[in-house]
């Protein structure tokens, strides 16, 4: 005979639930017994197992023999061999247990489940995944909540090999949660042991914050504090602090520098606030070496200056009003006396506006104090009306312009000027661009040409502080050519030239005026071959004497199995004297969940290189781990400093995320 299938549908007697079995009876007590590859569905879960009971008034339900229960937000997903449900309460208990939960799986010898909580008695949990458990936490007991996961007498065990005991550990639950981020552990020339451990803090959904520890046995020890808010649609409020104490005497980390900026209590303060129209920003450091001292990135390190400001913008169709102020850190000495602030800076520009049908009014306007302990200083006010004029003639399109250049300095103070000193120019500009494209196939370029002379009567020897001081004589004919290529839509490559002849037989360059009439040609030039391949040059060609003055160049190539990028720096004045020569070499190689990198740059003019470093990276199934050599060159003291660190990522817990945008 058939096995017979019966379908009972309780929640037409208000039971709430469905069971779909092989045999299925109704007990005396009114309990339903299904057995055989039993099916059942209660509100939010899933059941199936080889026997299943269910009492409809006590809303309990018990299964046995190849229990699997699942959520149906996929959340939750448990095996087991006994399984013992208060639907009604949403408590109860399973018996050697193997599942799921959000992230993490687990093993139990019995898991008892009160709500969204469930308590793991002697069990192991991992966010590997099940058939890949290649690092897990064995414990006692362990707590599991919406939020967190909280076990005891742990053993974490690599590969099944137990290598350390932790009396209890705590692991954020989903995506966003507070706890502790991966370390970093190292040493360098001047530290035997080197740790950072930073703690991230999900305040609330539109705010968070990372605190940072880092211990040095010699060096400063320090504690650094970021914090992180969104008001609108980006983030809005960045806020850092570091902290750092400096042992006295300092070790041989300061030899070389002045001892005069040496401070005990060495800190960095910045705040960025970003409010549409107005943005404001403080970035404040103790002494020039503690970017140098505190920080282990190549950038970071190597930062010029920092940046204090408060800039308001207003804009309309007709104008555009700005107030800045902005002060500025010099971290490439230890004097910032010489430094140049705006302090403040107002400018307020009129958009072009139509006097008459061939005629066109825009007006520049600015005032700004230039201060500075040491060196030229003064209040400086402009005034630049500008008349434009278009016009067609022989086909081309040809565009006038005349400004009128005022400036005024008060105050003059650090040169021989007198008191106040004004200074009145005027600038003729005549621009004929030209765009044109052109097709064949399906490559296609984009292309547009500008032909433009400029004059400007006479000179001045007025203060310079920025380009709008740079009232000389002139009498340019210029040129410049952007260009688009591309093949099937697809960008192949992007050029820029430029350059010029100037009437007067001079030029300025680098600061050293020559005499010569052909500027100097500048290109840009990027290309794209195929999919993974670029190759960009940025060079400054000397056309009179047939030589290069300047060259940016880079080779990089990408795929699946690595990436390897080649680039050379080379500069030298107009005289021929040699003033940069770098080369950089940087490659990767990627095998599954291994790998490899190394970089290098050399400096030929000195012979040395000034950094090597190889970093050594592979991912298990839910954890990772790093190794970096790195060489730095410090020329203040002609040595190599060292550096060794190793960053772990365990369970994969990483996860950094930045407030939710609005």
């Amino acid at each position: 005979m058939l096995p017979l299938v019966f379908f009972l549908l309780l929640s037409s007697f208000s039971f709430g639930a469905q069971i779909f079995s092989q045999s299925l009876e109704r007990l005396p007590d009114g309990t339903f017994k299904g057995e055989g590859n039993v099916e059942a569905y209660y509100k939010n879960y899933y059941i199936k197992a080889d026997l299943i009971t269910y009492d409809p008034e006590k809303k309990m339900v018990y299964a046995k023999g190849k229990v699997y229960i699942r959520s149906i937000d996929g959340l939750f997903e448990v095996k087991g061999e006994e399984v013992l449900l208060d639907l009604e309460r949403d408590v109860g208990y399973f018996l050697e247990a193997e599942g799921s939960f959000k992230r993490f799986n687990f093993t139990a010898k019995r898991v008892d489940k009160e709500g969204e909580n469930y308590t793991v008695q002697e069990g192991s949990i991992t966010t590997c995944p099940s058939d890949r458990r290649e690092m897990e936490v064995c414990f006692s007991r362990a707590n599991i909540s919406d939020k967190y996961a909280v076990s005891y007498n742990n053993t974490l065990r690599f590969f099944n090999i137990p290598i350390a005991y932790l009396p209890f550990t705590v692991f954020p639950v989903g995506e966003r949660r507070s706890g502790l981020l991966p370390p970093m552990i190292g040493s360098n020339t001047y530290n035997t042991f080197i740790y950072q451990q930073p703690l991230y803090w999900a305040i609330s959904p539109d705010k968070d914050a990372t605190l940072t520890f880092d211990i040095r046995d010699k060096q400063a020890k320090g504690i650094s504090l970021e914090y992180r808010q969104s008001l609108k649609k980006e983030l809005d409020i960045f806020g850092f602090i570091s902290l750092y104490k400096e042992p006295k005497p300092p070790g041989k980390w300061w030899e070389g520098r002045d001892l005069n900026t040496l401070r005990e209590n060495r800190y960095r303060l910045k705040l960025n606030l970003d409010l549409d129209n107005l943005k404001a920003g403080v970035d404040l450091i103790s002494d020039p070496y503690f970017m140098q001292d505190v920080y282990f990135t190549t950038k970071e390190r190597t930062v010029p200056y920092l940046s204090s400001y408060l800039s308001y913008r207003k804009e309309s169709d007709l104008y555009l009003f700005t107030f800045d102020v902005r002060r500025f850190y010099d971290t490439t000495s230890p004097n910032n006396k010489k430094t140049l602030q705006r302090i403040p800076e107002i400018g307020f520009y009129l958009r072009e506006i139509s006097l008459l049908d061939f005629l066109y009014f825009n007006l520049t306007t600015a005032y700004t104090n230039f201060y500075r302990q040491e060196g030229l200083r003064a209040h400086r006010m402009v005034f630049f009306p500008e008349i434009s004029i278009p016009k067609r003639l022989l086909g081309f399109n040809l565009l006038s312009t005349i400004t009128f250049e005022n400036l005024l300095y008060i105050d003059p103070k650090g040169g021989d000027f007198k008191n106040p000193s004004t200074y009145s120019s005027v600038r003729y500009v005549e621009r004929a661009p030209y765009p044109f494209s052109f097709n064949l196939g399906n490559f296609k370029t984009n292309n547009l040409a500008e032909v433009s002379y400029s004059y400007r009567p006479k000179s001045h020897q007025n203060p310079r502080f920025d380009p709008l001081d740079q009232l000389n004589k002139e009498s340019l004919l210029s040129y410049r050519l952007r260009s688009l290529g591309y093949y099937r839509e697809r960008l192949l490559y992007n050029l820029f030239l430029e350059g010029g002849y100037n009437y007067l037989g001079t030029f300025n360059y680098l600061g050293e005026e020559i005499k010569e009439s052909f500027i100097p040609i500048r290109s840009l030039l990027q290309v794209y071959p195929f999919e993974g391949l670029s190759l960009s040059s940025d060079s400054i060609y000397d056309v009179v004497k047939g030589r290069l003055l300047r060259s940016v160049g880079s080779f990089g190539f990408s795929s699946q199995w690595g990436s390897l990028n080649v680039g050379r720096t080379f500069e030298k004045s107009y005289q021929g004297k040699k003033l940069n020569d770098q080369y950089s070499l940087a490659f990767s190689i990627q095998h599954r969940s291994a790998k490899l990198s190394f970089s290098l740059v050399r400096d030929s003019i000195t012979n040395k290189d000034l950094q090597r470093q190889i970093n050594l990276d592979y991912g298990g199934a839910c954890w990772s781990l790093g190794l970096m050599f790195r060489d730095i060159y410090d020329g203040t003291r002609q040595k190599y400093i060292k550096e060794v660190f190793l960053a772990f990522n365990l369970f994969d817990l990483q996860r950094l995320t930045v407030p939710l945008k609005r």
